[in-house]
């Protein structure tokens, strides 16, 4: 192809010799590049990408087959995230955030801290009377 392009070689040294001595030389050059073309026209041909979509030569008889795009009909849709596809998912993570920005307005009730009175730590002791006997009242 790059012969084509540039046209027959010239002489390169300019010195009017004909090119017929070295003709040993570059059978051995013309072998070694037939040589090189070939294993890359094998290694082109083994790394080739198929045509996403084969050629087809010819006409189709009747009606083409209705595509993907044509049968859902949906026009230009917005690209929607993940979790408002699910409204049920949507719904629990709006009611997530409400509650974190109610904490910052509203405190929160506190329950059980308030220390009530559950009895004698300790049981109550029968063997000890700390308290006086009451006698007979008149």
């Amino acid at each position: 192809m790059m012969d084509e392009m540039l046209g027959p070689p010239s002489d390169e040294d300019g010195d009017g010799e004909d090119a017929d001595e070295d003709q040993p030389d570059d059978d051995f050059y013309t072998a070694a590049k037939r040589r090189s073309e070939k294993k890359k026209a094998e290694r082109h041909e083994a790394y080739a990408v198929a045509p996403k979509f084969p050629r087809f030569e010819g006409t189709v008889e009747g009606e083409r087959a209705v595509g993907y795009q044509i049968m859902k009909n949906r026009g230009l849709v917005p690209h929607q995230k993940k979790a408002n596809k699910n409204p049920r998912v949507r719904k629990r993570e709006q009611y997530r955030k409400a509650v974190i920005r109610r904490k910052g307005a509203v405190r929160d009730i506190r329950t059980g801290e308030a220390v009530t009175y559950g009895g004698e730590d300790t049981g109550i002791k029968t063997g000890i009377s700390r308290s006086r006997k009451l006698g007979k009242l008149s």
